[in-house]
């Protein structure tokens, strides 16, 4: 089955989730001897045009095919299979103006153009037909991430009884002003980290009091599966895909305020700190195993043979 893999994800930025996503599928489809791969990729020997990321790639294909783009793009060829993953909605949501408008025709474009179209999370589906109800539903397909096995409780560690942050500080929606205001409610450090490693972050995480995840929106929510894999508490806001993914292994709220949201994740800081959590945390480390790259890997693929084998290309 030839696989055409469109890296634009790598030209648009350095690190974030979809790059995470992209780099794992990358990875099993390159030793997938079922597979014959071909990547685009703008990073590493092609020259990216003027706006290249709303461009049709400047690539023939050998058919049939399938295209799977990393971000939004197609290749509308005869015999080429279009392939689009969602993520989020945030576009929809949170962003005005000119971005928006160009993004949302970037997307639809994908859509439209797609025989498949790969959301990672039951949420994400819907907030997907909620603003584009004539997508056929049978053509959403959910492939929920994974979570890497380089997180894992290390049994040396120490408790340092911070609390952690994980996420974009500067975008509203995630609110960190609540994870500020619990920090100051609390009387406990408040760690942000940006550009760790791997092994950094899972150290991170043992060391932690607790994660924080107070975000409003979310098209998955990874770093609660970090957590959980790594044995550190975790205390979320109980909306959009943040209770299919967390499963019962952390505390959730479910305030009408962002004050409201950071006076109840206080408070449960606090019931960490005074009793044990060893019962929630193995809830959360069993949820985790719901969830990993490999399963992910191969329902993506299924995606393909599904559109390859039933359309008879």
């Amino acid at each position: 089955m030839n696989v055409i893999f469109d890296n634009i994800i790598f030209s648009l930025q350095r690190t974030g989730g979809i790059s995470v996503v992209w780099n794992e599928l990358l990875s099993r489809a390159r030793v997938d001897k079922e597979l014959h791969c071909t990547e685009l990729d703008y990073k590493q020997g092609m020259t990216p045009r003027w706006m290249e990321r709303y461009r049709i790639p400047a690539f023939t294909a050998e058919t049939p095919a399938i295209f799977h783009s990393s971000y939004f793009r197609i290749l509308p060829q005869q015999g080429v299979h279009n392939v689009t993953t969602v993520h989020d909605l945030t576009y929809h949501f949170y962003r005005k103006g000119m971005a928006k408008a160009v993004h949302l025709w970037e997307e639809e474009r994908a859509l439209r153009h797609s025989e498949a179209v790969i959301c990672i999370s039951e949420n994400t589906k819907r907030d997907l037909m909620r603003f584009y109800p004539w997508l056929q539903e049978d053509r959403i397909h959910v492939v929920y991430n994974g979570v890497s096995e380089a997180f894992a409780p290390i049994p040396s560690a120490q408790k340092k009884g911070y609390l952690l942050f994980i996420g974009n500080s500067m975008v509203d929606y995630k609110r960190y002003d609540v994870a500020q205001e619990v920090a100051r409610l609390t009387g406990l450090e408040l760690r942000t980290p940006t550009c760790v490693s791997q092994a950094e972050l899972n150290t991170l995480y043992n060391e932690a009091l607790c994660l924080l995840y107070p975000s409003d929106y979310e098209g998955f929510g990874l770093p609660i599966l970090e957590a959980q894999k790594a044995g550190c508490p975790v205390i979320a806001q109980g909306r959009s895909s943040i209770p299919e993914v967390m499963g019962e292994g952390g505390w959730m709220v479910k305030p009408d305020t962002p004050h409201r949201m950071a006076q109840e994740m206080a408070a449960i800081v606090s019931e960490i700190q005074s009793r044990s959590t060893q019962q929630m945390i193995q809830k959360g480390m069993e949820n985790a195993k719901r969830f990993s790259w490999d399963k992910t890997y191969l329902q993506t693929k299924q995606v393909y043979e599904n559109i390859y084998h039933n359309d008879h290309v």
